[in-house]
């Protein structure tokens, strides 16, 4: 397809990388800070175990020396934050802090997840970005293939139009039409092509293919990549850490995880065992049934010894763990689809459009990347396996029958639409398709920010605070309703042993009640 004459006035190349440079960079730094926000759902199962853990302690200090009735009270009032926080509003003293409760019920699990996330990331980076699709069945081009040579041949010489390393060559032999770019940084890239995008897509199409491709790992989108992928992979981890107790399987890759962890810190990690970590956080995994019904013949009271520790200890433990994994997942879910989503979304798709920018830089011919938009609007581009880490194609469908990580699936709109790509590629120096000049209004809009996207972002902030607000308050009630059985059950039986210990009229160290 001829491109037609340039308009007199359109939008430069390089002015569209600049700005979609800066636009980036500021999502980036929130998507880092969504790490330590996200780890706010923890609260209910990190608060029970820390408050819990400090009641015991405090029953059985108490059993020696005496504790003060302003320690009780603040202790009284963390445990019971129900009825604190009634009393708080209400405009009641209390002997606890709005910052002390913070601390205790949200700072926890947002630590958790800070420090948890630089492993991760690390065992990213080992692994690149992509792992899953070199699990795929792929080959080396066949030279005496003229499509595949000179594909070869093409990313060979958009290599050398962006100064960089020539990423290796691997072709999947499927009907479908797409290609995807994977690794870390130009150095280990790898570039997949479909048999399908071979042969329905003509050579300059191909070229300003995998000119975006080039110009996508050359503009470090890779190691962006992997900043999205580690968020995710830390929040599975997370979950995986929710379900140790219900799961032997869960426990076994925790250690596993420990180890390569372990050895990455020390420089020492595999390439090959970290990949298969960062694949099972990204991919996830039901609890196996086995596991469940040895929990459930773990219930099974087996003397009045064990019946009691049964009633004591397990049966509070598994409800912990229990409903307070499902309200802390589903409002990891609810923060990614409606907090998180939107903005990864906006910057990802500011990543597309900067490289389609560098794909025009490098070919000079934006027509045939204009042309290539339009053949993969009409083709089939779902590659079996590609759907977890989808938003590295540069098309994908708009819903996949393919089942994936649920957090990547909850962030949607990582794609550029053929329309609004077609209207960008066009202030670029491409011709319509029915080869009319572009349009003034065109230009202004494509040389603009798109506000759009930032009112359905602040619109979907605003739901997503509420709704998960909401949801805070439940689960922190839910961890507080435990921990005030807890309470009541640890003063009766610290009665009995203080009975046991001390009979009536020895000295004894003061064993306060509920204030």
């Amino acid at each position: 397809m001829a491109p037609s004459s340039a308009p007199a006035t359109r939008v430069h190349f390089l002015d569209e990388q600049r700005r979609n440079r800066r636009r980036s960079l500021r999502f980036a730094v929130f998507a880092i800070s969504a790490v330590g926000i996200a780890g706010i759902p923890l609260c209910v199962v990190i608060a029970p175990l820390l408050l819990g853990g400090m009641l015991v302690a405090a029953h059985v200090i108490d059993l020696f020396t005496s504790l003060s009735e302003t320690q009780w009270a603040i202790l009284h009032d963390a445990l019971f934050v129900g009825p604190t926080i009634y009393h708080k509003l209400l405009g009641h003293e209390t002997a606890i802090s709005w910052r002390a409760l913070a601390i205790v019920y949200i700072a926890p699990g947002s630590v958790l997840m800070v420090l948890t996330w630089p492993l991760v990331r690390l065992i990213t980076r080992r692994a690149g970005v992509g792992s899953l699709l070199r699990h795929l069945d792929s080959r080396e081009p066949d030279p005496r293939h003229l499509d595949e040579q000179q594909t070869v041949n093409v990313v060979g010489e958009m290599a050398v139009a962006a100064g960089v390393s020539p990423p290796s060559v691997r072709v999947i032999d499927s009907s479908t039409v797409n290609a995807v770019a994977v690794g870390l940084s130009m150095d280990d890239a790898t570039l997949f092509v479909t048999s399908g995008f071979l042969e329905q897509l003509d050579r300059d199409e191909r070229q300003a293919v995998v000119a975006h491709l080039v110009g996508s790992v050359g503009n470090g989108d890779l190691e962006i990549a992997a900043t999205i992928f580690s968020v995710f992979e830390t929040w599975g981890l997370v979950a995986t850490l929710l379900m140790t107790p219900l799961s032997s399987r869960r426990r076994a890759f925790v250690r596993r995880f420990a180890r390569v962890a372990y050895q990455e810190v020390r420089g020492r990690a595999n390439e090959a065992e970290a990949r298969v970590v960062v694949d099972t956080l990204l991919t996830g995994s039901d609890p196996d049934l086995d596991d469940v019904e040895k929990v459930l013949a773990a219930l099974q009271p087996k003397s009045a010894r064990h019946g009691c520790y049964l009633v004591l200890v397990q049966l509070p433990l598994f409800a912990v763990v229990g409903l307070s994994t499902i309200a802390a997942r589903e409002s990891t879910n609810l923060f990614t689809l409606l907090v998180l989503g939107p903005w990864l979304a906006a910057m990802w798709r500011a990543r597309r459009r900067l490289a389609d920018a560098t794909a025009v830089q490098l070919t000079r011919n934006p027509a045939g990347l204009a042309s290539a938009v339009r053949t993969l609007a009409k083709c089939d581009v779902e590659v079996p396996g590609g759907w977890t880490v989808h938003f590295l194609f540069p098309v994908w469908v708009a819903k996949s029958s393919q089942s994936g990580s649920e957090f990547t699936t909850n962030v949607v709109g990582m794609r550029l639409d053929p329309e609004p790509r077609l209207r960008q590629l066009a202030a670029l120096g491409a011709p319509t398709e029915d080869g009319q000049r572009v349009r003034l209004v065109d230009r202004i809009r494509a040389a603009t920010p798109n506000w759009n996207e930032l009112r359905d972002a602040v619109k979907w902030g605003i739901l997503a605070t509420v709704a998960v607000g909401f949801l805070m308050v439940v689960t922190v009630l839910s961890a507080s309703l435990v921990l005030i059985v807890l309470w009541y059950v640890l003063q009766w039986l610290s009665m009995l042993v203080a009975l046991m210990i001390w009979p009536p009229g020895r000295s004894r160290g003061r064993l306060n009640t509920a204030p």
